[in-house]
């Protein structure tokens, strides 16, 4: 399942417009590439890119305060990467 991040007006970069919270998609691509997240004890948010017949990649990672809802398959801890 694809990964949808609802990011925090504030994690906007300084030449963005700040109007309202900025969405992020990490899309899978069938049959290749899946995407997971899992979440940090600190409360950060790391997206995972799942291959097949590959290791998992950090694909992406969001501080604390930088993300306000993920939804998407989750990467229970504990598990390899």
């Amino acid at each position: 399942m694809s990964v949808y991040i609802k990011l925090a007006s504030e994690a906007r970069s300084p030449g963005e417009p700040s109007s309202g919270p900025l969405d992020v998609q990490y899309e899978d691509k069938p049959v290749t590439t899946t995407y997971e997240y899992d979440v940090h004890p600190s409360g950060a948010l790391r997206i995972l890119r799942v291959s097949e017949n590959g290791p998992h990649v950090v694909e992406g990672f969001f501080g604390v305060g930088a993300w306000l809802q993920v939804t998407g398959t989750y990467r229970r801890s504990g598990s390899e990467y």
